[in-house]
């Protein structure tokens, strides 16, 4: 059987990676000097596929999350296509490759990290088998799908890659991130997902804002900086999107939930909670 015909996605994973691709397309084709409604067809088989492959294959990983498993090695459904179907596209250079490659090491990482933390007595950090470089690894390692689509991009439009917008988009991609974990705060904690403010709570109990503000502080300066780089028509293009996102109520402030010190007991709160609906 030919790569093409080897099934990778489950409606489910196709439907959760819409938002993901609306958002690639319209923040990104822009950046490439594409039309967002005009040009997306031109690629739309390639980006949907390799997103929605992702997507499953971050599902399969979040189950066994869930479960508190650890499998360095688990090789995820959809791993050897993708990579079959990119090289048949002439898409699978070096960078692409290490790219992909970081996206596995991301799930390796939160399979390990949320298996930590789910055993980890309440406030007890000395128990925890991470550390905060560990963290950032990971934190860093999550948006790898909009670096690979990225990539793509460049290839497909025969362009050679950017590094100034590259090393840019890297800190806003971050920065997006942590906003993203703070809103799904909760949910992680009873998924067991990988979330780098539930991962501070563990390292750092009731300092772990202060301690993310920092970081933070420190990666928005990074962008202001590197943003100021790039060239003034891009910077436009960067502006307009960001004002574009800020119009949703509450997307431009940084909201801090309470911090969930005894996770076990609040994944039984939660438990009961929902029983008692029933």
């Amino acid at each position: 059987m030919s790569a093409a015909d080897v099934r990778t996605i489950s409606f489910k994973a196709l439907t959760r990676s819409r938002t993901t691709i609306e958002d690639f397309v319209k923040s990104y084709f822009p950046l490439h000097g594409l039309n967002p409604t005009e040009d997306v067809f031109t690629y739309l088989d390639i980006i949907v596929y390799v997103e929605a492959t992702i997507y499953q294959m971050d599902e399969d990983n979040e189950k066994l999350c869930g479960q508190g498993g650890q499998e360095d090695k688990h090789i995820l459904t959809g791993e050897k296509a993708v990579l079959d179907i990119l090289r048949q596209k002439g898409l699978l250079d070096q960078r692409l490759t290490a790219e992909l490659a970081k996206g596995k090491q991301y799930w390796a990482n939160e399979r390990r990290l949320c298996r930590d933390m789910l055993g980890a007595q309440a406030d007890h950090a000395q128990n925890l088998g991470f550390n905060l470089q560990d963290v950032h690894s990971t934190s860093e390692g999550k948006s790898f799908d909009y670096r690979v689509l990225n990539l793509m991009l460049f290839t497909l439009t025969k362009r050679p890659y950017d590094e100034a917008l590259l090393r840019f988009l890297f800190i806003d991609e971050h920065l997006v991130d942590i906003g993203d974990d703070l809103v799904d705060y909760e949910d992680d904690v009873l998924a067991n997902s990988f979330n780098i403010y539930r991962a501070y709570i563990h390292l750092y109990g009731r300092e772990a804002q202060l301690r993310l503000v920092q970081r933070i502080a420190d990666f928005e300066l990074q962008y202001e900086t590197l943003l100021k780089l790039l060239p003034a028509n891009v910077q436009e293009l960067v502006k307009s999107r960001q004002k574009d996102a800020a119009s949703v109520e509450g997307s431009d402030k940084w909201v801090f939930p309470a911090p969930i010190l005894d996770e076990a007991k609040y994944r039984a709160d939660m438990a009961g909670l929902s029983d008692d609906s029933l």
